[in-house]
């Protein structure tokens, strides 16, 4: 199976000036942001640094070798990306980072100049934190959540800093970031933006979708998702999407290095898979059936067992599961029967997410 490395190796000798900007460059930048340029020993400078100086700057710090920091192939592709004419010379800046444990918010983005006034705004999708993860189950029961606010806020601050046409992307979280700052960033940035790629990134809770800034920006939404999507088909996608071939299973298709391309395109699909259909549709009446003040009550208690334990991964969590488990008992003594119900179904879907995390740990993939 061909995939994004190939692409780079194909494609990697033509600049943008020479082959305009595609839909695989939009998956190989949301990537990009997954960097953790926030733990470099020597901080990203305030203006721009071009891809090549910074991998190499990544490659000698010795402070990005610790623990997880690095996932699934992200440490391939900086330098791969650094390597090729496409993107080695291009410049990088205003990178972004915070994570806030009372906001409950976890944010990263980077912009990336392409050419001549046209600029890439990246926002970085769910890392494997506790504070991460609360931060999408936050999405199922309010908007905005505080990193929509801040997306919102960078393209703003980005667009009175450059001159120039906008593209904003972003994976997982990250997509639903990029579509939610383009739609609320105000008239007249919006005219700047020329198009949003959301790769199997949520969709929105609630009237977001009759908005004026979301039904002005829509059919400009690049949305692409894997076979077995259960992330990209959550909450409301009005703007339609395009299916990609996976070589993984089941929800580990979420990680885009699976996701099969052929030359400048992807190899798309029809349509997602019936259990794929199945599960987003059954998470959506889950969530539906009950009121938001016991969606956020039971995402509470899963948050509160988390921190109460110290884990701050999903790693951890699973590593430690008897203490998860018997903080979880505590916490949900006080619900009434229906939450405490719905409590429990999430902890299973937690677990879940917590073996997926230490088969990546283990496996690399």
């Amino acid at each position: 199976m061909t995939d994004l490395f190939d692409y780079l190796s194909w494609r990697g000798d033509l600049g943008f000036d020479q082959a305009p900007f595609q839909e695989i460059d939009g998956m190989i930048l949301a990537r990009f942001a997954y960097a953790p340029f926030e733990y470099l020993e020597q901080p990203m400078p305030a203006g721009f640094v071009n891809v090549r100086e910074l991998a190499a700057s990544a490659e000698a710090d010795e402070t990005l070798r610790t623990g997880d920091r690095w996932r699934l192939r992200d440490g391939e592709l900086l330098p791969a990306m650094a390597a090729s004419k496409r993107f080695g010379d291009l410049s990088v800046g205003f990178f972004g980072c915070k994570l806030d444990e009372v906001l409950q918010t976890q944010f990263a983005a980077i912009t990336v100049q392409l050419s001549e006034g046209l600029y890439a705004l990246v926002f970085r999708g769910t890392d494997n934190t506790v504070v991460g993860w609360k931060e999408d189950m936050n999405m199922s029961f309010r908007c905005p959540v505080p990193g929509q606010e801040m997306a919102v806020e960078y393209v703003r601050r980005v667009a009175e800093k450059v001159a120039g046409r906008l593209i904003l992307c972003g994976h997982s979280k990250g997509g639903n970031l990029a579509l939610y700052a383009g739609a609320f960033c105000g008239a007249e940035v919006q005219e700047r933006i020329d198009a949003v790629y959301n790769y199997d990134g949520p969709g929105f809770y609630g009237d977001i979708l009759e908005k004026d800034g979301y039904q002005s920006i829509s059919g400009r939404v690049h949305t692409y998702v894997p076979q077995f999507s259960v992330v990209g088909m959550l909450l409301g996608h009005p703007e339609g999407h395009t299916v990609v071939h996976s070589d993984n299973t089941g929800l580990m298709q979420h990680d885009v290095y699976s996701w099969e391309v052929y030359g400048p395109s992807f190899v798309c699909l029809e349509t997602v898979t019936g259990p794929s259909q199945f599960v987003a549709g059954t998470v959506r009446e889950w969530t539906q059936d009950m009121a938001p003040e016991q969606f956020e009550q039971f995402a509470d208690v899963i948050y509160t067992v988390l921190t109460d334990t110290n884990f701050s991964t999903m790693h951890e969590m699973k590593e430690n599961w008897f203490d998860t488990a018997w903080s979880f008992i505590r916490s949900v003594a006080g619900m009434d029967d229906a939450t405490r119900d719905a409590a429990a179904e999430a902890l299973k879907l937690l677990a879940r997410s917590a073996g997926r995390e230490a088969k990546e740990a283990l496996t690399g993939v």
